[in-house]
C-alpha cells in the first residue's frame, strides 16, 4: 500500500511540473557583455510557443537594474520598432497572439530586442540583473514563465586571473583574461557598433592598484598575427621577442559579430618576474588602444601557492 501511495504521489508530482512548465517560454539574453557606463546595452527577449496551440494575449514584461533606461525596442523578422509602455523599472510588450514556433515547418520564434542606457551613476564593475516574464490570457494552458540574465557594467570585465608564485626566484607569473566593453547592437540592419581597435598597436598595463605596473609594454599592430574570418584571433608573432619585456603571452580575439556576447576576448601572460609573497590581493589591468582606455580591478582570492579569481558569466 506505501509502494501504491509513493507511486501515485510520484505521478501527480509528475504531472504538475509538467504542467507548470507549460508550453509558453521565455529567455532572455545579453548581446554584448561588457558594457560601457554611459553607453546602451541589448537585451534580447526571446518568446516561445512549444506546444500546438495558440498562445492567447501574451505579455513580456521586462524588470530593468537599477540605474538603466529603457531606449528603444525592435522585433524580429524585419526588426520593426515597437512600443514598450514604461512604468518605473518595467517595460510592458504587448505581443498578441503567438503561435507556436522554432520547429520543423514553422517560422522562426520573432524575438525582441530592448535597448536600454546605463546611466553615468553606475559604479565600475557593478553587474547588472535585467529579468523577464511572460504572460498569457490564458494562464491555465500558458502558465508564466521568467528567466534572469547578468552583465557586467564597464569598460573591461575581468574573467579569470591567477598569480603564479614559482619555487624558483623569478619565475612568478600573471595571468588576466576578460572581456573588452562594447556598446550594444540594436538590430543586424544597422551597422556594427565599433570594435577594438589595435591598429595602431596596444599597450597594456598589468599590476597592483596604486603601484607602479609590473608590465608595461606597448606591442605594434605588426607584431600580431591574425587568423580567421567570422572570428579572428590574434596572437604575438614571436613571443621570444617580448619577454626580456616581461610579456610571454598576448592574444585578442575578436568574435563574430551575430554572436550573442559578442565583445573582443583578450589574454594577457606575463613572462618571468619576481613578486613579493604578499602581492595583490587587487589586480589591475588597463588596455589603452586607438585613444581608448579600457580597465578593470579585481580582488583576487589565495589558494596555497597561487592567487586565483574567476566570475562565472551567469551570476553576480
Amino acid at each position: 500500500m506505501a509502494l501504491l501511495t509513493a507511486l501515485c504521489a510520484s505521478l501527480l508530482l509528475m504531472a504538475s511540473t509538467a504542467a507548470f512548465a507549460g508550453p509558453l517560454k521565455v529567455a532572455l539574453d545579453d548581446r554584448v557583455d561588457p558594457v560601457p557606463i554611459g553607453e546602451e546595452m541589448v537585451y534580447e527577449i526571446e518568446v516561445k510557443v512549444t506546444g500546438t496551440e495558440t498562445a492567447p494575449g501574451v505579455v513580456a514584461t521586462l524588470e530593468l537594474p537599477p540605474g538603466t533606461t529603457f531606449v528603444s525596442a525592435r522585433r524580429q523578422p524585419d526588426f520593426a520598432p515597437i512600443d514598450g509602455q514604461v512604468s518605473g523599472d518595467e517595460v510592458t510588450f504587448e505581443l498578441g497572439d503567438l503561435p507556436p514556433c522554432d520547429k520543423k515547418d514553422l517560422p522562426a520564434c520573432r524575438d525582441v530586442w530592448a535597448l536600454v542606457r546605463i546611466e553615468p551613476e553606475v559604479d565600475p564593475g557593478t553587474i547588472l540583473q535585467g529579468s523577464v516574464t511572460v504572460t498569457s490570457t490564458d494562464p491555465g494552458t500558458f502558465p508564466p514563465d521568467s528567466h534572469t540574465t547578468y552583465t557586467s557594467a564597464g569598460s573591461f570585465a575581468i574573467r579569470k586571473g591567477r598569480v603564479n608564485f614559482a619555487a624558483i626566484e623569478g619565475r612568478d607569473r600573471i595571468q588576466l583574461e576578460g572581456d573588452v566593453g562594447r556598446t550594444g547592437w540594436e538590430s543586424p540592419l544597422v551597422s556594427p557598433p565599433p570594435n577594438l581597435d589595435i591598429s595602431n598597436g596596444i599597450r597594456v598595463r598589468v599590476g597592483e592598484v596604486g603601484e607602479t605596473p609590473v608590465l608595461d609594454v606597448t606591442v605594434p599592430a605588426d607584431a600580431f598575427k591574425c587568423n580567421g574570418l567570422a572570428s579572428v584571433r590574434c596572437t604575438l608573432r614571436d613571443p621570444r621577442e617580448w619577454r626580456p619585456l616581461g610579456l610571454d603571452r598576448l592574444t585578442v580575439l575578436f568574435r563574430f559579430d551575430h554572436l550573442q556576447r559578442n565583445n573582443p576576448n583578450l589574454l594577457v601572460r606575463t613572462h618571468q618576474l619576481t613578486l613579493p609573497s604578499d602581492y595583490g590581493p587587487e589586480l589591475e589591468i588597463t588596455i589603452d588602444a586607438d585613444g581608448e582606455t579600457y580597465t578593470d580591478t579585481v580582488l583576487l582570492e589565495q589558494k596555497g601557492n597561487r592567487l586565483t579569481y574567476a566570475k562565472p558569466q551567469n551570476k553576480p
